[in-house]
Formats: structure tokens, C-alpha cells, sequence
């Protein structure tokens, strides 16, 4: 009895997180736009990470200057939290094929007048065995506990910040870039 009782409560658990990010996909609110540091968003969504994956090398520079956008900040960092997340998720399947396996992510930020750049690097398992169009459509996943809407979220806030996101295979990883307007007061 207590094991149905685990399990139904796993279960109830999982529905509950499942409805949560459709409700969230469903009424993804108009950005509400301010002047924020990309930079130290970015480095706030490295940590929170680096705390909890203590096996995955972060490398990411210090930024001596702020990079400053006009975005909404909180949805800023569920794009930075969920592509880092997937990076990570990514190179955890390529160690459970090789235990010894040293599972690395890079964030670089460069900008010029108009715009700035962020690329983001793993060495995980890359998109080569997805359908890219697919793979940022609604509901569409490859994980088992998936709900396919991470990346779809992803994609509708940066195109609501007027900027463009790249995925991209390259040799033994992935590369994503970001191309952000930059803001001027």
C-alpha cells in the first residue's frame, strides 16, 4: 500500500510540474522591458548551475564592463537557466556512456556598436541526431521526463527581444548564439 502510495504521489507530482510549464508556455506574458546587465545575468544563471554540477567545468570570463540590454530580466534568465540546463543534460547522456568523461560548458559575450554576442559551448552530445525544426517546436522532445516546451520558451523570448538564436552541431558538442540589440541610454 505505501509503494501505490509513492507512486501515485511521483505520479501527481510529475502531472503537476507537466501542467505548470504548459500553463507557462500558454500565457508567456509581452516582455516587460528594462536596461539590464546581460553580463551579470548571465554569470547569476552560470552559478546557480556550477553549485549543483560540481563534475562540469564552467568557463566563463569575468566581464570588466557591463553589456547592457533593454530585456526583461526574468525571462532572460529562464533562456540563460534552461540552455545551460539542456547543455548539462546533454553532456550527463555522453558520460553515461563514458564514466570518465569531463563534461565542459563555455559562455563567451563579445559585442560591437550594435550588437552583442552571446555563444554558448558544451561538449556534450551535439544536434546531430535531431531534426533542429523540430526539436524547437511545441511538445516535441527526446527526453523521458521532457514536456517539449524548454526550447520552444527559449526561442519565443529571444524573438520577442528582437534578437536571433543559432543551434548549431560542431565537433564533439554543441554551439548556441545569441545576437541581442545592444541599448544606449
Amino acid at each position: 500500500f505505501s509503494n501505490y502510495l509513492d507512486t501515485m504521489n511521483k505520479q501527481i507530482h510529475d502531472i503537476e510540474h507537466l501542467i505548470d510549464e504548459f500553463s507557462d508556455f500558454a500565457r508567456m506574458p509581452r516582455p516587460i522591458l528594462k536596461q539590464i546587465d546581460l553580463s551579470k545575468l548571465i554569470l547569476r544563471s552560470i552559478n546557480l548551475h556550477e553549485l549543483s554540477e560540481p563534475a562540469i567545468k564552467f568557463v566563463a570570463p569575468i566581464y570588466k564592463s557591463p553589456a547592457f540590454i533593454k530585456g526583461d530580466e526574468e525571462q532572460l534568465n529562464r533562456v540563460f537557466i534552461n540552455l545551460i540546463k539542456n547543455s548539462i543534460e546533454s553532456i550527463s547522456e555522453k558520460k553515461r556512456k563514458n564514466a570518465d568523461f569531463k563534461g565542459k560548458i563555455s559562455v563567451e559575450i563579445k559585442e560591437d556598436s550594435d550588437y552583442i554576442y552571446v555563444t554558448i559551448i558544451d561538449n556534450g552530445v551535439g544536434f546531430d541526431q535531431v531534426d533542429k525544426a523540430q526539436m524547437l517546436t511545441p511538445y516535441f522532445t527526446t527526453k523521458k521526463k521532457g514536456t517539449g516546451l524548454g526550447l520552444a520558451i527559449v526561442v519565443k523570448v529571444i524573438s520577442d527581444h528582437n534578437s536571433t538564436i543559432l543551434f548549431n552541431s560542431i565537433e564533439g558538442g554543441a554551439k548556441i548564439e545569441i545576437i541581442i540589440p545592444r541599448y544606449y541610454d
